[in-house]
């Protein structure tokens, strides 16, 4: 009977270490079938699905289509102080109601200095928009709402006009120019903490190459390596063989954080340029592919207004996507 039970406990534990192993190996196999699909057949390339403000979520219509975030007319000055105090409360009504239907992101945005309600509800408004497209489109990783520990928006001088590492974005407004750049400084810095932070990896190694700050910190099989590789050799030498044109823009070049961040503000917001930059540099069509999978190509805006240029001049990069 001893013999019995010993039996059964060891035929137990081996099942259990079974299923440890198939567990295992099935997320490293998904991960596998996911990244395999970077390599996308052109027509599927050009057939990402548009997100023009008809199909977006009702709860953004007004957001995007009366308050400027889509470019569309400034709105008329108030003269009277009445009608300035109505419209004060009409979008702390607004701050309120957003931050209701979006509790936990909510509190991670932090106001630092003097706002007047607008710009409050506003600010609050493109961020949480830009917060909820990653995470309702993101394939794998971290949430939001585990690695994202605040956004911090200061209306006081700072010395940058962003900065971010893989917890915590912050935004100096006083050289942000109007809130369509603001939608794309998150969209750009909100990167760095997904890069960072949110789709990192299971292994033990790590890899020697792709460093920050010249410390070891990514392991050997984080999906963002691959991305890299695309242009560069380690942290700050570019691949050989790279050229001006492989790049989503000028400050993309100067590593392959800034790289990845650029060109997921250009996937985001620009994504008419994106494509047609893609269509005619294989480099950028891998880059194009990598992100578009992430996301279930899904974007928010085609922003068409600077094809034109792009079609004119083939090389002409900005300096930095969120100015275009």
């Amino acid at each position: 009977m001893p013999n019995s039970k010993n039996n059964s406990k060891l035929f137990t534990f081996l099942k259990f270490i079974w299923a440890v192993i198939i567990i295992y190996l099935g997320i490293k196999l998904s991960v596998y079938f996911i990244w395999e699909k970077i390599s996308i057949v052109d027509d599927q390339l050009y057939s990402t699905g548009s997100s023009s403000v008809e199909e977006l979520d009702e709860s953004w219509k007004d957001l995007l289509g009366k308050h400027e975030i889509a470019e569309t007319e400034q709105i008329e000055a108030i003269d009277n102080y009445k009608d300035l105090e109505w419209e004060q409360n009409e979008y702390l009504m607004k701050f309120q109601a957003i931050c209701l239907s979006n509790i936990s992101l909510c509190a991670k945005v932090k106001f630092q200095w003097e706002f007047n309600q607008k710009d409050k509800y506003m600010y609050l408004a493109s961020s949480i928009y830009v917060l909820k497209h990653i995470e309702n489109n993101k394939q794998f990783g971290k949430t939001i709402k585990q690695q994202l520990k605040r956004i911090n928006i200061n209306n006081k001088d700072g010395n940058r006009r962003w900065f971010a590492n893989r917890e915590t974005v912050t935004i100096n407004l006083w050289m942000v120019k109007s809130y369509v750049e603001f939608l794309e400084l998150v969209s750009h810095e909100m990167w760095h903490v997904v890069d960072l932070g949110m789709i990192r990896w299971f292994s033990d190694q790590k890899d020697w190459n792709y460093t920050e700050f010249w410390k070891k910190v990514f392991e050997i099989d984080d999906p963002s390596i691959e991305f890299y590789k695309l242009s560069w050799k380690s942290e700050k030498i570019r691949n050989a063989n790279s050229v001006k044109e492989d790049f989503c823009s000028s400050y993309g070049m100067t590593d392959p954080f800034e790289d990845f961040a650029e060109c997921h503000n250009l996937y985001l917001n620009h994504n008419a340029v994106f494509v047609y930059r893609a269509k005619n540099n294989e480099i950028m069509k891998q880059k194009y592919n990598f992100i578009a999978n992430l996301y279930w190509w899904k974007y928010l805006f085609d922003s068409t207004k600077d094809l034109d240029r792009a079609k004119i001049n083939w090389s002409w990069r900005p300096w930095d996507t969120t100015k275009m």
